[in-house]
This record gives structure tokens, sequence and C-alpha cells, in this order.
């Protein structure tokens, strides 16, 4: 029987009928999951959803949305497309079509990838150098061919790179027909479909591209890059504006220095990326048929971005005002000309730039207001800031505005500003927004993006924050309509075209994440609950406690109850600390190692009978350590009349940032039975004054704007660095003490956790230090993070419950 049933995998389809599955792995156990709310077939009726376990993450749920009640599970499925009227996956040992109105499903051959050609109903498997081309209406084979290299697939133009003999064709692959477009001796290491059916080819050899090949299909016309320019780089990729020229990123490997050769560092430099890069990256403008190449940008100019403007790119320096004192940096902005070579100073910019979609506009934040430019003839106006977040361009010359006063709208023909929408507080955002770019900013480097929005269907937010509420609204021509109000859940908007429906995934401290539907029309409707089973939804419960800082900002602090809990006892507190952690209190906590990476686990100590706390923290003129400190007594003395918390035993807990306020409270405080660091900053002005190789530059930015945000160079302020600084204070610390740190960390340099700990060990204080060797700033491989999970959780049992004391500590 199995041997017939093979013979029929492998040459024919088999139907079979698909069941619906229990949401719970095979032993029948229920396991907790998370889940990715995907996409939606291309009527919208079904939705996919992936559930993610500890284990395994190819779980993928297909589900109607009309009908929830009517889902499949398949399992291990590594990847999955919606056809027109299917739902087709590839598995490690077949594919499958799956027909989702009806239930059945029909298998095919295992293949390594797949593309559909959605226009023509074909569906090509590649695997072991074979195509095999399928119809999707019929379930037919339709052809086979061999010795195929490569696929390429662009929306509905399918490509197969053929190798026969020494010679590469290029074929296009249609429904009854294959045609070959080119033909060449070299590798084809990518192709980009371009206008009017033409080809940008990349042809390599073993060393890297040896030359760029545009073709165009309508005209038969073929013209080769080194024909018209040197090839000296190694990768290239390329798009074509509007006007059909081409612009090319190039890079190629940078001369490598030898061993012994010495490293020359100037105090002028302010280019660190470059100096840590082992490529050099340029960019061309090539006009194949002019058999004209423009170099972009020159070295004091060195950045380009291309807006869509016919006739004007926009470029800037990318050290020209890099100080390495602001993780923004601000750039001088010039219109440059590429036909005549020639630079126009715009603007000294100090916030992403928004442009329109033909590059007519830019519009950017100045420091009281917002400043649109037009690009062509340099021409600028002042629009009064109301608060605005974002701008985002209209097809009808119109700019939107989001932001804490409401949704706002100007007039670029009428050059008026008014106010659409303003009828609850909060912060307002757009959701349905779409946006493009050409423009890859690095780290430092200010973006630049086309952001569009339709002004007859906007999907907005407003979310106020001071009462931890959201509430949903939707635009629909010149009326508002509101979907959801004052809800206290996490909202995640899900951008699908389904009719006048919208998508998010919701969840709350005792509500696992869920899909949900929103319309005007109908009531809020779910359409995938994950984690069902999990009976600890029903016990889960928070308290909101508010406090004040020393400038009386109002700030709170969450609290959540041990699982079963009994307001007859007394129970151990761990409190975690970082920023501000508020907002998390409408995330529900699962129990997941794979969630797990810093040694903190909410659901885990809830479960072993823990009160946890997590207080907000702001930073003010008395330095990061003291407000914190500050921070966090404040709202401890917020909860001295909870009868159930037994103040004798509280541990603080911190990673990173948190690490650092840990170890600063540690050398203050003696509320604190236990102390917990991980990856942690001890020595600020070692810091300050170091290198990150995570950043690729010095972290003076993180200190004065950053999360440390001082608000001043250590030079000008010494005396504030001095005393927010730990290991200024170590010999302070009265309580045991466990840090962590991965010896790979490019973020906190492991070597602030071990000063930490050589102080306390010079100050013979009790000290236990744990080094991952191969990890870096998170615990990244599974083991590491269940052995410091599984020694954070015997460090706190038995500090705080008094159980017997592990091998593994002193």
């Amino acid at each position: 029987m199995k041997k017939i049933f093979s013979l029929l995998l492998l040459s024919l389809f088999t139907m079979v009928f698909a069941q619906e599955q229990p949401e719970m792995p095979s032993d029948g156990k229920y396991k907790p999951f998370e889940i990715n709310f995907k996409d939606a077939s291309a009527d919208g009726h079904w939705l996919a959803v992936y559930k993610i376990y500890d284990n395994q993450s190819d779980s993928l749920v297909i589900v109607n949305r009309h009908h929830p009640k009517i889902f499949y599970e398949k399992i291990k499925v590594l990847d999955y497309k919606w056809a027109p009227q299917d739902l087709v996956l590839r598995y490690d040992n077949r594919t499958e079509i799956f027909d989702y109105t009806k239930g059945t499903s029909f298998h095919l051959p295992v293949c390594e990838s797949f593309v559909l050609n959605k226009k023509e109903n074909l569906l090509i498997l590649y695997g072991s150098e074979q195509v095999k081309v399928y119809n999707l209406k019929t379930r037919t084979l339709m052809d086979s061919i061999s010795s195929v290299k490569k696929v390429f697939c662009r929306e509905d133009t399918v490509l197969l790179l053929i190798q026969k003999n020494n010679t590469y064709e290029l074929v296009k692959l249609k429904r009854n027909l294959k045609s070959i477009l080119y033909q060449t001796k070299d590798f084809i290491s990518n192709v980009t479909e371009l206008q009017n059916q033409s080809l940008l080819i990349f042809k390599n050899t073993k060393n890297g591209i040896k030359d760029i090949v545009y073709y165009n299909d309508l005209q038969n016309k073929v013209f080769n890059f080194s024909e018209q320019h040197e090839v000296d780089f190694n990768f290239a990729k390329g798009y074509q504006r509007n006007d059909g020229s081409i612009v090319l990123t190039l890079e190629k490997p940078k001369k490598k220095q030898t061993l012994s050769e010495p490293e020359i560092w100037q105090a002028s430099e302010n280019n660190y990326k470059e100096k840590f890069s082992n490529t050099s990256t340029s960019q061309l403008l090539w006009i194949p048929e002019q058999s004209k190449v423009i170099d972009l940008g020159f070295q004091k100019m060195d950045r380009v971005v291309d807006t869509n403007n016919k006739d004007y790119f926009l470029s800037f320096s990318f050290s020209g005002m890099r100080d390495y004192t602001s993780l923004d940096v601000s750039l001088k902005l010039y219109r440059y000309d590429f036909i005549a070579d020639t630079y126009d100073y715009i603007d000294v910019v100090k916030s992403g730039a928004t442009y329109s979609p033909d590059g007519d506009y830019i519009i950017y934040k100045k420091d009281d207001y917002w400043k649109l430019v037009n690009v062509n003839s340099l021409k600028s106006i002042r629009i009064d800031n109301h608060g605005f977040s974002q701008a985002y361009f209209t097809e009808n010359k119109k700019i939107f505005f989001d932001g804490s006063e409401g949704l706002w709208e100007y007039d670029l023909k009428r050059d008026r500003l008014k106010l659409n929408f303003n009828q609850e507080k909060g912060n307002y955002k757009i959701l349905n927004s779409n946006y493009s770019t050409h423009f890859s900013s690095n780290l430092f480097e200010l973006a630049f993006l086309c952001r569009t929005v339709d002004e007859n269907n906007l999907l907005f937010e407003i979310n106020n924050r001071a009462d931890l509420i959201t509430s949903i609204y939707e635009k629909s021509e010149k009326r508002y309509h509101h979907l959801l109000k004052n809800s206290t859940s996490k909202l995640v908007y899900k951008q699908i075209k389904a009719e006048k429906d919208y998508f998010f995934s919701e969840e709350n401290f005792n509500l696992p994440n869920q899909v949900i539907c929103l319309s005007r029309s109908k009531d809020k409707k779910v359409i995938y609950q994950s984690n069902s089973k999990d009976k600890a939804q029903f016990k889960i419960r928070i308290e909101t406690v508010t406090f004040e800082n020393s400038d009386h900002a109002k700030l709170r602090g969450i609290l959540y109850y041990p699982l079963n809990y009994n307001p007859e006892k007394k129970y151990p507190m761990v409190v975690h600390v970082y920023q501000l952690q508020s907002h998390k209190r409408n995330v529900y906590p699962l129990s997941l190692e794979r969630q797990v990476n810093v040694g903190f686990d909410l659901r885990g100590l809830l479960e072993k009978g823990y009160f946890v706390y997590l207080p907000d923290i702001i930073n003010n003129e008395k330095g990061v350590g003291l407000s914190a400190l500050y921070c966090v007594d404040k709202s401890l003395d917020a909860l001295q009349q909870h009868k159930s918390i037994n103040f004798q035993k509280v541990a603080l807990i911190g990673h990173s940032f948190g690490g650092y306020v840990t170890n600063f409270i540690s050398t203050h405080s003696n509320r604190f039975t236990t102390y917990i660091s991980g990856a942690s900053v001890s020595d600020i002005v070692k810091s300050y004054f170091s290198m990150s190789f995570h950043y690729m530059s010095p972290l003076y930015w993180q200190y004065e704007e950053g999360q440390f945000n001082f608000n001043a160079p250590y030079i000008s302020n010494q005396e504030l660095y001095f005393k927010n600084n730990p290991i200024s204070y170590v010999q302070n610390v009265n309580k045991p003490m466990l840090l962590w740190a991965g010896k790979k960390d490019l973020n906190v340099e492991w070597g602030q956790s071990m000063e930490f700990y050589l102080g306390l060990k010079r100050n013979f204080k009790p000290a236990t230090m744990i080094v991952y060797p191969e990890e870096g700033h998170y615990l990244a491989s599974r083991e590491s993070a269940k052995d410091l999970l599984r020694k954070v959780s015997e460090w706190l049992d038995y500090y705080l419950k008094d159980f017997s004391k592990p091998d593994w500590i002193e």
C-alpha cells in the first residue's frame, strides 16, 4: 500500500480531505504559543495565522473570517502562497494545493521552492535543477524542464535560467510556450524587471559582478554596462526611474590591510562606519540608450536621495555635521541637479523628511514649526505645528498630519491649514498609510520616506496615555465613524484589503492574543483566539499603582499578583526596572522559553507565587541614577499598605539599561533583599569614552541625549556623572548580587559587569557572576537562556523563599 501511495504522490495528484485540527500539539496536552497574523486570501475571506510554539513555528492556521468556526491547521509548513482560489503549501516531503472553500487537498511532489503566475494560473515547482509547471485550475502537469539553475519571479513574470552545455539561457515561461530572451556564457545571479518589458540582468563570476545588461524585449535591444563604464565592483543592485534611467548601487571590497599594518585614527574623523566597513559603496545613474553614466554624489556629498523628482535628487554629507553627540544627526540638505552637476542649498534638517510621490515637495519638522519646500523652485512655506507627529501626502496636493492635537489637513493649492477631527483626548496616529523609499538610511542618519494616505479612507487610532485607553476611528469620504471606543487592550493593525473591514491583533493582561475584525456596520468580531486552553487567563490579576517623581510628574507601577493569590498569605516580590513599563499592562504574559532570553520570566514568577512589580522610571536634572532611585522608592512607598507583600523579601532585577538602574540602586538602597543585574553598565564615565562596536561609534550620544540623557557632555558636568556612576559607590552594596553577561556583547561590553564584580570583590561583598562565552547582549541559544533562567529562579527561591542553597552559589 505504501509503494502505491508513493507512486501516486510522485506522478499524479491524490485528493484528500483536510481535517479540522485542535489548538494543541499531537500529544493532546495544552502548550502555550504565540501567534503571527500574516495575511489574507485575495478575496479577503480567509486569514493565515502562524502558531509559534517553543520547539516549532511551522503550524499554519487558515480561518474563515465570516465563519470563524471553520478553520484548518496545517502542520510543518515551510512556505505558503495564496493562489486565486487556493492556498499552495510547501512541506519537507511534499507540496500541497489546498482548496480552502471545499476543504480538499491535492498533493504534489516535494520542491525546494515554488512560484505562482496568478495571471495565467500556473504553479511552478523548483527542485534539484528541475522545474515542473502545473495548471492550477485543472491540477495537471503541463511541462517538465531540466537543467534549471535559477528561477526569477516578480508579479506575473517567471524567468528560468537554463544551462545548455556552456551556455546559459534566460527563458520567459508562459502557459503554452517558452521564449528565450537572452543567452550568455556567464552565470546570471539576478534579474530585475523594469518598465516596458525590459530587464536588468546581472552576470557573475566567482569574484563578483562581471557585467550588467539592460535588455529591452519590445525592441530586442541589448546594452552592456561594461561597454560604457568600468566594472570594478563585486555587488550591484538597481532600479528604474520614471524617466527610464537606471540607478545602480555598487559595492567593491576595500584594499585589505596586513595584520602588522597599523591603523591610523584621526580626531577629525566623523565616519567610523566607513572605517569599520570592508566595502565601499557608490551610486551611478545609467542611461543605456544614450551611452551615459553619471556618478551620483562625490566624496564630500556622498549621500544621494531619489525622491522621484524628474529633474533633481537630494544630497548631503554623511559625516558633515556628525560629532556622535546625538542619535538623530542633523544634515545640510542640498538639491542636486545631476545633469548640470550643481548643488543648491536647501536647509539644515534635524528630523526625518517626507516627500511627495512626484518628488516636487519635501516636508520636515523644524524647532517649533513644519517646513514645506518646493524642490523645483526652492520656495518654502512655514506651517504652524499643532503637536504634529507625522506628515502624509495625498493625490490631491494635500498634506495630512496626525499627532497630539488631532487630525489636521493642509491644502497646498489654497495654502490653508485646518483641523479635521479632535473629539477625544490622546495621541492621534494614522494606521493605513503607505510608505516607500529608494533611500536606505544608516544608523545615526535621518530617514527620507514617501508617505501617502487616501484622504477618503483613513483609519486612525487615538491613544490616551493618561488613561491607558485606545479608540479606533474610520474616516470615509467626509464622515467619521468610531469602530472601537476606549479599549484597554493592546491593538496592532494588520493592513489587509477586505471590503470595509479592518483587522487587528488584540491582547490584554487577561486576554491571550486574538485576531479581530472591526467595521462600522458590525460589532467587533473575534476571528481567531489563541491559547484558549490557558486557564490562567481567568486568574491573572493586576493593580495599577500611582506615584510621582521629584518633579511631580505622575507615574504608574503595574503590580501583578501571584497566580493562585490568597489574601490571607504573604508573598515575596520581584521588582523589574527599565524605563516606562506601565504600557505593558495590556500584554498577555505567556510562559514561553523562546521569549525568555534575559532571565526574567514574568509568567513563571507568578506561577511560583511571587508578586511582580513594574514601576515607571523617568529622568530629570538630578541624573538618571538618582532619578531612578527616587522613582523606585516612591513606587514602593505607594505599596506599603499592601498587607500581602512581604517587604522583607523583595528583589530588584534589570537587564541592559535596567541593569544599570539595578547597579546604581544597589549602592544607595536598603530596601531590597538581593539584586540581579544583566548585561549592564557599571561605569558610565568609562562607557562614555568607549567605542561601541554595536553602533560603530563613540557613546557620547547615549549619555548626552540617549537613554541616560544627562543633557550635558562629561567635561561640562563631571560632578553629575560622578553622582550617578554605580562604580563610584560600589562599596555601599550591602546585599547579595547576581551579575551576568555575554562575552560577545557588542552593545554593552561585558567588561562593565566584570568591573562591578571586581569592585564588589575588592570590598568583600557577596557576589556571583555568570559569564556566557558565546552569547551577546541577549542570550541567543536556548541552552544558555534556559541555564540563566534556572539560575535566576534558584537565586530568587534561595534569597526570597529560604529554599536550600544551590551548589553553584557560594
